[in-house]
């Protein structure tokens, strides 16, 4: 325990100071100050000593045993006196004990006054409410509970919704909020405190994710409960409006804005016939005059057009962009109304009977609209409307739609225009689904391609929302129904090669296991389904990539964020029985705006807020760096920057929360580092870096499931540049290596990158692979495409490190010479030559091309071999001399640094230079980095030890070299896995990566 002193100098200026340090025998699990200057101390092994200080030592007072002796994982004190003093535990044994200090059985142990069982795994954390009446616990269970304290025996309020194991629970006024491994802050209703009528327990009223990879580890709130601050493995520190948690829960009329209509006449005032929301501050209206207006919620109106025939009924609907208006009239007329006054409005008989239903969808084409029109009792007609001679709109009625045979009352549809297909759902729970052939010019009569009935039960499906349209082949899709749930489908062509002329419709029953519809042309697949509410579904909306479900329950309106299991907003309203409508700009609503009638009056809740509302300007208070741990780090100057000393330093970073970032080193920054890009392509793990200069500057990312992706980098240095300046850079996909392996787990370990023709832009990339194979591809960027040169499968291990050295043919007949290191989990190191092979490989780079995953060679025997380690070798440098000489060092998984010197022989061959060179205890864990540094001088190693070694490198000529510890750091990075160093601007960097990322500077030697 360490004492800190925590000083307000001035306004917004805070500062901190260490004090005395304490030792104590057990692991701290929490601690308490009393109002008497004591504090008490609660122990991993269940118990509690209470210490007061005298003179800067602590003296033990009082230590107690709790009567159940087990290990805790969590702990906290509750009450600010030795007499009223209370401690709750968390125990292995997936138990919660509460137990007093002060009370003691005859033994002299606390003695346990509740015992609560009911969680299924350990337990993480526990926290009393501020008045201690509950208790809430965390656990490996992924769940919450809070138990009731006091008033007898209560049932506990149960919550599930976090993905991963929960860390902590906060009480904050009737909420909850809660921190998880899933990298989510959750806000719950405690509807042990306050219920409402329509409250369920365990609603999730907000999941703010803004930390990524996983565990948010810590959580604050304000004293004013408007704030909450979260702190994660990434390392970043960022603020929640707790103030909107509390506006997403709309009570009263107070919050709703009423819509009244202008009057044309002051005896006569109009009431709303029908409404449309066109966006989300404007209101296009049909009167009780027949009257079609325009108002916002300013209450400003303009007259769009008057007609009489509308004053008793109006069926109305807008296009998706708000530009087009449509209104049914009781004797089958529509109305066609431009909200921008871009034509006269115009009116067409097109049913007999009233008008029952309208749908309008946009386009390809800004200027055409596809229409849906529905007389009672009548078919259903499809129509276009174009709108680009503003003089006279183009209406033409394209198809007939016949319903199927059984009773069909069409309440929903999308017209997916790429492929033809009408997707309709009906009130009797039909999914009925159309195929348009090209129009004729004459109305055409149409049949259903195919139809599911009751897949809603007996209820209506209210909506149908398209998630996917994949090269015109599949669509994803989704309906809604009014019995609670969200059924998602797939379509995908039949390429079965049927043919059936004048096929009729196919049909299927849902409620009888039919889940899949063959026609000769489009299979129907039920894909998943799922039930959200007791009340009804009546929309989605995809919405960057996540689903957002708008329904009704008792009488509230709600939209719940189906993606992130959370509810967005409920705003009281009486219930589903009532026009309404919903519109918003972000998946966030916070700029949305919902429309309904109550008692024959509109009403509007109007939404204009940002995430930051809660006092703060930015939401962001320490930026992330990884939310897993880093695999991989790589400085990029070498092959952007070349020679040019100006240019800032830039670094990659990637592990395994499967982002790329790329980095900006600012020694004026907090942090010292700005990011400046960040790239998530891969689906696992990424495990190395490397980079190559050819006709452009290329990177390459490799890891688990034989991903190898290559990315083309640009950079531009902004005019006048400054030392604190970011540069501009982006990183581009560029091409991706096929996978070869049969099996899909199969990892690429390692690879080293070489550009053998940068100005044809031809790269090899050696590559070792967690089944033993070594594999050379050649990356070609004029076609962008990789086609395999060589590989084998030697090591009979998985291979760990690959490396590669260019020697350089000096004027000879020879090419140069390109030998590849690779290092495997046998503690074996090899080295190989195909040189000949690779150089007459890129002569025909098409013909390798033609089929890029056939081998063109083989790795049989490696040139030269020796066992460096008794186990795996982690890390692997090779660099050449001027001698032809090449000094090699490796880490291993046996904690041992070793040196090798060898040369190379006028006609290729290795020859070994004295003994190999080991350090055998050079780290007290396994050695994961190792660089040479300072022309090769020196040699920094790093390891799972938190040790930062250099050793200085004497080469003894024909008798090998040796490593002797020059200098020693301790590295702040937990488990450290990755280093790489850089000579910039006269001095050493070295970049150590694990849980976190740490730089050091070494001065010139």
């Amino acid at each position: 325990m360490r004492l800190v002193c925590v000083t307000a100098a001035r306004e917004n200026q805070m500062s901190i100071s260490l004090g005395h340090a304490y030792q104590f025998p057990d692991w701290i699990m929490d601690l308490c100050w009393l109002d008497s200057g004591e504090f008490a101390v609660a122990f991993a092994h269940n118990q509690v000593q209470i210490y007061d200080i005298v003179e800067e030592k602590a003296v033990l007072v009082d230590h107690v045993q709790c009567e159940v002796r087990c290990i805790l994982y969590s702990a906290r004190f509750f009450g600010d006196t030795r007499e009223s003093l209370l401690l709750a535990s968390g125990t292995v044994f997936n138990e919660v004990h509460v137990w007093k200090v002060t009370d003691r059985n005859e033994a002299g142990d606390g003695v346990v006054m509740h015992r609560f069982i009911g969680h299924e795994g350990v337990i993480f954390g526990v926290r009393f409410s501020p008045d201690g009446s509950m208790l809430a616990s965390v656990s490996d269970d992924r769940s919450i509970r809070v138990w009731p304290l006091h008033g007898g025996k209560q049932n506990p309020l149960n919550i599930f919704g976090h993905t991963a194991r929960v860390w902590d629970c906060l009480f904050v006024d009737q909420y909850l909020i809660s921190i998880s491994e899933d990298a989510t802050c959750r806000v719950w209703k405690n509807t042990l405190l306050a219920k409402g009528e329509d409250d369920e327990d365990g609603d999730c009223l907000a999941c703010w994710e803004g930390h990524i990879g996983k565990n948010v580890w810590s959580c604050a709130v304000s004293p004013e409960h408007k704030i909450v601050a979260t702190g994660g493995q990434d390392s970043g520190i960022r603020l929640w409006s707790f103030v909107s948690i509390k506006n997403n829960n709309i009570e009263s009329e107070d919050d709703l804005t009423l819509i009244e209509l202008p009057s044309a006449s002051a005896s006569k005032p109009e009431t709303f016939r029908n409404f449309c929301l066109t966006d989300l501050d404007t209101i296009v209206a049909c009167s009780s005059e027949g009257r079609i207006l325009k108002g916002n919620q300013q209450g400003e109106w303009s007259l769009l057009h008057s007609d009489h025939s509308f004053h008793k009924y109006a069926m109305m609907s807008q296009s998706p962009c708000g530009r087009i208006v449509i209104v049914g009239s009781i004797e089958g007329d529509l109305l066609i109304v431009s909200t921008e006054s871009i034509f006269e409005p115009f009116k067409l008989k097109v049913h007999k009977p009233k008008i029952f239903e309208i749908f309008i969808q946009s386009s390809e084409d800004q200027d055409i609209f596809y229409i849906v029109s529905i007389g009672f009792g009548e078919s259903t007609l499809f129509h276009t409307l174009n709108i680009r001679d503003r003089a006279k709109p183009l209406f033409e009625t394209l198809y007939k739609l016949d319903e199927p045979v059984e009773r069909t009352t069409m309440l929903s549809m999308k017209y997916v225009e790429q492929v033809g297909l009408l997707i309709c759902g009906s009130r009797e729970g039909a999914l009925v689904i159309y195929e348009l052939p090209p129009a004729t010019g004459e109305t055409q009569v149409l049949n259903p391609l195919m139809q599911l009935r009751r897949s809603h039960g007996r209820q209506a499906i209210s909506g149908v929302t398209i998630k996917s349209v994949q090269n015109n082949e599949e669509i994803v899709f989704w309906t809604t129904g009014r019995d609670g749930c969200y059924i998602q489908y797939r379509l995908v062509r039949n390429d079965s090669g049927m043919s059936i002329e004048n096929e009729k419709t196919k049909l299927g029953i849902a409620s009888q296991g039919d889940t899949m519809i063959e026609t000769s042309r489009w299979i129907l697949e039920k894909v998943y389904r799922n039930k959200v509410t007791k009340g009804w579904l009546e929309d989605a909306l995809w919405i960057n990539d996540e689903l957002l479900l708008l329904g009704f329950y008792r009488k509230r309106f709600f939209v719940y964020n189906e993606t992130k299991t959370f509810e967005l907003i409920s705003i009281a309203c009486g219930g589903a029985h009532r026009r309404w409508q919903f519109k918003t700009a972000d998946v966030k609503l916070d700029r949305s705006t919902f429309t309904f009638v109550r008692k024959e009056q509109l009403f509007a809740y109007f939404r204009n807020e940002s995430m930051a509302t809660g006092g703060f300007n930015s939401t962001v208070i320490q930026d992330n760096f990884h939310g897993r741990d880093v695999r991989a780090v790589r400085y990029l100057n070498d092959t952007l920057a070349d020679t040019d000393p100006s240019f800032p330093l830039l670094f990659a970073s990637a592990g395994e929360d499967t982002v790329l970032k790329f980095h900006q080193y600012i020694p004026s920054c907090k942090t010292k580092f700005a990011t400046l890009s960040s790239v998530r392509k891969h689906i696992s793990v990424i495990k190395s870096i490397d980079s190559s200069k050819g006709i452009d500057t290329l990177l390459f990312t490799s890891g688990a499931r034989e991903e190898l992706w290559c990315w083309k980098l640009e950079v531009s240095l902004p005019s006048n540049m400054a030392k604190d300046h970011l540069i501009d850079l982006n990183c581009l996909e560029w091409a991706v290596c096929p996978a070869v392996s049969q099996v899909i787990e199969t990892r690429i370990m390692d690879i080293t990158v070489y550009a053998i023709d940068p100005t044809q832009g031809l790269h090899l990339v050696g590559v070792g692979y967690s089944d033993s194979t070594m594999r050379v591809w050649l990356f070609n960027e004029k076609t962008r495409q990789f086609s395999l040169i060589a590989d084998g499968s030697w090591h009979r291990r998985c291979l760990l490190q690959i490396e590669h050295v260019v020697i350089p043919a000096g004027g000879g007949v020879r090419p140069d010479q390109i030998l590849f290191f690779t290092g495997a989990t046998d503690g074996r190191v090899a080295v190989w030559d195909i040189s000949e092979q690779l150089h007459e490989s890129i002569q025909d780079v098409a013909a390798l091309e033609a089929d890029p995953t056939r081998t063109a060679a083989k790795f049989d025997e490696p040139l030269y071999s020796y066992q460096p380690h008794q186990s795996g070798v982690n890390c692997l440098q090779v660099v050449l001399n001027k001698d032809n000489t090449l000094h090699i060092v490796t880490g291993g998984e046996d904690n041992a640094l070793v040196a090798a010197k060898v040369s190379v022989a006028n006609d290729g061959n290795i020859v070994p230079c004295g003994e190999i060179y080991t350090v055998p205890d050079a780290h007290a864990s396994s050695i994961t980095g190792v660089r040479f540094i300072r022309a090769s001088s020196a040699v920094l190693s790093t390891s799972t030890d938190q040790r930062l070694n250099m050793w200085a490198v004497k080469d003894l000529g024909p008798n090998g070299i040796t490593l002797s510890l020059i200098d020693a750091a301790f590295v702040d990075v937990p488990d450290p896995s990755t280093m790489d160093t850089i000579e910039y601007r006269g001095v050493t960097h070295a970049a150590i990566a694990g849980i976190g990322l740490e730089s050091f500077i070494l001065p010139p030697q």
